[in-house]
């Protein structure tokens, strides 16, 4: 009996150790993952400061045009996260290229809020 309760004693510290041991890595992992997600969210956080200090490179006329047009076709609140053109302004040809992208943007369509 004495050998059977030395084994089941050891046995039992094996596991516990076993526990303790994935507990400790999984702790070690989860700060390790809070830490790159902090850094990652001050990047994105110095990103948008950033992204707003930039100077406007469209005039407001234009810009009101567009979230018009965004507007009817939404039918509903949003914001305009960014405008660029398709065509950059000293390209004097690309047919090819034109047709495609309207191609492409034609064949995504935007479900209508009801």
């Amino acid at each position: 009996m004495d050998e059977a309760l030395q084994f089941s004693f050891k046995f039992s510290l094996v596991g516990i150790a076993i526990v303790f041991a994935s507990l400790i890595i999984i702790s070690v992992s989860v700060a390790l993952i809070r830490k790159a997600n902090e850094g990652w969210q001050k990047r994105e956080d110095d990103e948008k400061v950033r992204a707003l200090s930039k100077d406007q490179n469209i005039d407001n006329t234009t810009l009101i045009l567009i979230a018009a047009a965004a507007a009817t076709m939404i039918q509903g609140r949003f914001y305009i996260r960014s405008v660029r053109r398709l065509l950059p302004a000293k390209t004097g040809g690309g047919t090819w290229g034109v047709q495609g992208r309207a191609i492409l943007h034609g064949s995504h369509v935007v479900p209508k809020k009801r």
